[in-house]
């Protein structure tokens, strides 16, 4: 995946360089003709900008859709509770598969720390289940306010 991502910035970078190659090539000025205007390179100016902003959305694009590299473990690897410990370290207990291991998380290192033998039971989705119970009292008192403008 990350192969096509930098091929296209190659290709991307290439086509910034073609294209202000294209734009640069000059005539030589010819003895006895009026200097050239600030206007008479508003189009180059405009294309270039144009070329630019097409490079930063095509990017943006691509790296939204193909950015994201989707694991094999998806769905069988999970945070089952986080605890901080410093201000950028943490100690996680990861779900892997059947297995529950607590692991140690810096900014430069990540280490085992223990392999749990009885897994600990956590109350699955609990942040799940608030936003879950916050959408469905948004949903409600939408409701209310609908039928309270209906009346």
């Amino acid at each position: 995946m990350k192969l096509i991502s930098v091929k296209s910035g190659l290709l991307m970078i290439g086509l910034l360089l073609f294209s202000v190659i294209a734009f640069s090539a000059e005539t030589a000025p010819v003895v006895g003709t009026a200097s050239t205007r600030p206007g008479d390179y508003l189009g180059q100016i405009l294309v270039s900008l144009l070329l630019v902003l097409l490079i930063i959305f095509v990017s943006a694009w691509i790296l939204k859709r193909y950015g994201r590299i989707s694991g094999s473990l998806e769905g069988h690897l999970r945070i089952l509770g986080a605890l901080g410990v410093g201000q950028r370290e943490r100690i996680l207990l990861l779900q892997v598969g059947d297995e529950q291991l607590l692991v140690g998380v810096t900014t430069s290192h990540i280490s085992l720390l223990h392999r749990l033998e009885v897994p600990i039971e956590v109350e699955h989705n609990n942040v799940a289940s608030i936003s879950t119970t916050f959408s469905q009292r948004l949903q409600e008192a939408l409701k209310q306010r609908r039928t309270g403008e209906n009346s």
